[in-house]
């Protein structure tokens, strides 16, 4: 019995780690990961991972410690997950932590 948890607790413990992210983040996980480049909030535009998108007026933020978070987190270093919206630009983020390799939530 004992032998049999354990190997359980083996198998699982790499999901148990790719699942640290908060329940309100998509269990699909993410299309879209990079890292931010540079943010120019005034022109509504943002450079991730070398590409240039266009930003929602008020794009909605999430981070690990919060449902809806400032978009003041969004800034080059941060390494973020993305949403493109109908009009063709971001309209929701999430940040994610620094060592993220993807994965799904279960």
């Amino acid at each position: 019995m004992l032998k049999k948890l354990v190997l359980l607790m083996i198998a699982v413990a790499p999901a148990a780690l790719a699942q640290g992210l908060p329940d309100y983040y998509p269990k699909e996980g993410f299309k879209r990961t990079a890292v931010v480049t540079a943010v120019y909030p005034d022109e509504g535009r943002i450079v991730i991972g070398d590409l240039e998108y266009r930003m929602n007026s008020r794009p909605i933020v999430r981070s690990l410690s919060s449902r809806y978070d400032s978009m003041a987190r969004i800034r080059p270093g941060a390494h973020v997950a993305f949403r493109i919206g109908e009009n063709r630009e971001i309209v929701e983020f999430w940040l994610l932590p620094k060592n993220y390799t993807g994965g799904r939530r279960r």
